[in-house]
């Protein structure tokens, strides 16, 4: 039986003054970098392979992690986070605070019948993980070792658990992806069946 393990890292802080941040491109904080960093705590990873984000949120301590573990890394733009469209890159104090309030609202309450205004919709945005999401494990299946790190977005990670587990669209925001937070996914092939084996954990 195959057994493939990946590993779903978010990343860490990003900007100063809480923005939403979708396809905005903005670098880790010192704190994001700590909070990156103290996921392997002086550890041998058990990594075999990194994928990342193109966003440099992700893909910065992707690169560093690959150069100082010797891992191969590959960049894949379908993980990008969903994108925000107008509310891109701005504050989220003053979009609370806006015209867009009660469509934000609407949002974080169901994103699959609400989209950002000229944002991403969420059906598409699933989609397009959900297809990288299936690229990777078939990438995976050839190998003799299937043990991969996926840095990303929270975005995207619930999307992935959404998936796999079954959960409403309405839930989507009810599960906490905190910066720098550690997932892991089991799926044993043939017939295939994925499995959360822990959600904000440790090495």
């Amino acid at each position: 039986m195959v057994e493939i393990t990946i590993d779903l890292l978010r990343h860490g802080d990003v900007a100063d003054g809480k923005k939403l941040l979708g396809h905005t491109d903005e670098a880790l904080t010192e704190l994001g970098w700590q909070q990156l960093r103290s996921v392997i705590d002086g550890k041998q990873p058990p990594w075999t392979s990194v994928v990342t984000s193109p966003l440099q949120r992700c893909h910065a301590f992707s690169e560093e992690l690959s150069s100082q573990f010797n891992l191969p890394l590959s960049i894949e733009p379908r993980f990008k986070e969903i994108s925000f469209g107008e509310w891109d890159g701005q504050l989220l104090s003053e979009l609370y605070n806006g015209e867009h309030a009660d469509k934000m609202m609407k949002f974080w309450q169901n994103p699959a019948e609400h989209s950002a205004p000229e944002g991403e919709h969420y059906h598409d945005f699933e989609r397009r993980v959900m297809t990288a999401w299936q690229a990777l494990l078939d990438s995976l299946t050839t190998e003799t070792s299937h043990h991969c790190l996926l840095v990303t977005h929270g975005g995207v990670i619930r999307a992935i658990l959404r998936n796999l587990l079954g959960f409403p669209t309405d839930n989507f925001f009810r599960i906490a992806v905190p910066y720098g937070c550690l997932s892991r996914i089991k799926i044993y092939q043939n017939p295939a069946t994925p499995s959360l084996i822990f959600h904000g954990g440790t090495l």
